[in-house]
């Protein structure tokens, strides 16, 4: 849902809504929709939850859209747990810390 964040939804299972992970500027949204898929791909493969595999999805979004090209971000440990807990909470950090690097 673009801005807003992202919708998951699962036939006979609940749908999710997750907002994003408030950007520092709007440099480059190539690739952007790409980062968020290997983030949840990323959780799911690590067993995380669906809500946690979007938040890390929206994370890693932000991240591409902040900086110019697809592929030249990188993802500062102690920055993204700073930042999933301003977006969704210190709980929410906690639970992906362990599949960041």
């Amino acid at each position: 849902i673009g801005a807003e964040g992202v919708e998951i939804q699962q036939a006979d299972a609940e749908t999710y809504r997750v907002a994003v992970v408030p950007e520092t500027a709007k440099v480059d949204p190539t690739g952007v929709g790409d980062a968020f898929r290997a983030g949840l791909l990323a959780g799911l493969g690590r067993g995380l939850d669906l809500t946690a595999c979007a938040q890390l999805g929206n994370l890693l979004a932000v991240h591409v859209l902040e900086t110019q090209g697809p592929q030249e971000f990188t993802v500062d440990r102690a920055d993204a747990l700073r930042r999933l807990a301003d977006a969704y909470g210190p709980e929410a950090a906690a639970r992906i810390a362990p599949v960041l690097p």
